[in-house]
């Protein structure tokens, strides 16, 4: 019996020493777990709102540039034009530079709201009246501009946007009203919702509370269609209702997401960015399952063991627990945690460890993902890419085409190794800013390193000619002297082209089109330099 009953006591002893230790590793663990799934909770959600504002802050940008570009488009109509429609219609097609903006429709539109006095691009389908649409009822109620809510345009049958300026004489009469029509889908305009997602399955939604309407979505099948009911969706009504900034809130089926949301001032729209919680922070739950694992299959020695060493095992696991506590209280900098054991207390150290290492990791990956030159603020090399990358995919599917130009500056190196590169990096910037005001903005100019730039036009229905006359443009540009600190520098450049075609868009990858204006640029530094040249395959040309 006392045997018995000893052999007894030490199994509830050791039953309780191993409870004992599984409890204290279990909440060890959920500690760390606890701390590192904040601290990741945060990056993310910081992340998740900066991208969300960002795209919100862009497309805002975007719909201020075509409204303000029509405003000033308005404001110089001639009186005349509104009773000679001939006039009218050669005087908007010659409005090149903002059909980009409006590439379905730049439309006069009398004050009795039909037929148009002009249009451009003319289009057969174009309605004979416009009294039944939102925008041209609230131009002439309020006698302002006025933006459309988002609609499918008669036209095309495609999701819109329409801006309303309404045109005065001098005498404030109103002459008609001038309208620009711009697809949802025009590149460079709403791209980044559907170019982009929060997270791995994330998405996007664009939408207009005063019209309950969807205006875009990761989703496209819901553009331009009516929003859920009031209860339906919890987190498109949080933001309905005024929810801004970045929140965890549960969705219809009762799940968590972290929703991010800004206001686009311009269109009141709401941009709304999702993602569940769970595919966030899978990470650290398949973490603490790992550790949960290896904690119980260290868990089994034997009893008598157990009792040896219980005092040697719990006194590492307090001191665990307070850098732990410290860390969570601020009190201690998060850093790695040392250990100078072998056992399960290593492991849990270890685990916090690998999870801080990982957090870690995503910070400075956050940090690689920056994009542009410090220098001149212009895209990089990894940028420029990605734009090629998506526009040979585009132009594929469109058929129109593209071209670059690779620019190698004449005469820098000269410029720095006398005047040192101080000097040399403001004639960086102003060349950089040089060749911004040369393109389109749906173009993109990046800096490449030293003094290695390229440009990029995109979508171009005829990519050669676009291509030379911003290459022209570019050696004017380059060829005037630059002043610095009462220094006057005078460079050039020599500029390469390769163009491509939607249907060579499917053979063609973006180091070839770079290696061919490279090329090309050789070519042009070989027959003179401050010229360009064509690639071959685009038609060997060369131009000073």
């Amino acid at each position: 019996m006392k045997r018995r009953f000893g052999s007894s006591l030490k199994i509830r002893i050791a039953a309780v020493s191993v409870l004992l230790f599984l409890a204290g590793i279990s909440l060890i663990i959920f500690f760390v777990t606890r701390i590192l799934h904040d601290d990741m909770q945060d990056v993310l959600s910081k992340q998740q709102l900066t991208t969300t504002s960002y795209i919100a802050r862009d497309i805002d940008a975007k719909v201020t540039l075509r409204l303000e570009s029509l405003k000033r488009v308005a404001l110089n109509m001639p009186e005349a034009l509104f009773s000679n429609p001939a006039a009218m219609q050669q005087w908007l097609e010659d409005r090149k530079a903002i059909h980009t903006l409006f590439p379905i429709g730049l439309m006069a539109i009398p004050p009795d709201g039909g037929p148009t006095i002009g249009e451009a691009p003319r289009l057969k389908s174009r309605p004979t009246s416009f009294t039944d649409r939102d925008w041209y009822n609230g131009a002439i109620k309020t006698r302002q501009p006025f933006i459309s809510k988002p609609l499918i345009a008669r036209a095309t049958g495609q999701p819109a946007l329409v801006i309303a300026i309404p045109v005065f004489n001098h005498e404030q009469k109103l002459l008609g009203i001038l309208a620009g029509v711009t697809p949802m889908s025009t590149p460079g305009f709403l791209d980044l919702i559907l170019d982009a997602t929060p997270g791995k399955n994330g998405s996007y939604a664009l939408v207009s509370p005063q019209h309950r309407l969807f205006v875009l979505a990761t989703d496209v099948t819901l553009s331009v269609t009516a929003l859920p009911l009031h209860g339906q969706d919890p987190v498109l009504d949080a933001a309905i209702s005024g929810q801004r900034g970045i929140t965890t809130l549960r969705n219809a089926n009762h799940a968590d997401e972290l929703v991010a949301i800004a206001d686009i001032p311009s269109t009141q729209w709401i941009l709304v960015a999702r993602q569940a919680t769970g595919d966030a922070f899978e990470p650290v739950t398949n973490t603490l399952r790992n550790t949960l694992l290896i904690t119980a299959l260290l868990s089994l020695p034997s009893i008598v063991v157990l009792f040896a060493v219980l005092s040697h095992l719990l006194k590492p696991i307090n001191l665990l627990a307070r850098e732990l506590h410290d860390m969570a209280e601020g009190t201690r900098p998060m850093q790695p945690v040392e250990t100078h054991t072998a056992d399960e207390v290593a492991d849990v150290a270890h685990s916090f460890n690998r999870l801080q290492s990982r957090l870690l990791e995503q910070e400075q990956r956050l940090e690689a993902m920056a994009h542009h030159d410090p220098l001149t603020g212009l895209p990089n090399r990894r940028l420029i890419d990605e734009q090629l990358e998506n526009e040979l995919r585009r132009i594929q599917r469109s058929g129109r085409g593209l071209a670059l130009l690779f620019l190698d500056i004449d005469g820098f190196k000269p410029v720095n190794d006398a005047h040192g590169h101080q000097i040399g990096d403001l004639v960086l910037a102003e060349i950089a800013w040089r060749l911004r005001i040369v393109i389109r903005d749906v173009d993109t100019v990046a800096r490449l390193g030293g003094d290695e730039f390229l440009i990029l036009l995109n979508d171009t229905e005829k990519p050669r000619e676009a291509a030379e006359r911003v290459a022209q443009k570019c050696i004017d540009a380059l060829s005037m002297p630059i002043t610095i600190n009462n220094l006057v520098i005078q460079i050039g450049v020599s500029i390469g082209i390769s163009t491509c075609s939607g249907p060579q868009a499917e053979t063609t990858t973006v180091k070839q089109l770079v290696n061919r204006a490279d090329q090309a640029m050789y070519r042009a530094k070989a027959e003179g330099r401050n010229r360009y040249t064509l690639h071959a395959s685009s038609s060997s040309t060369t131009h000073s």
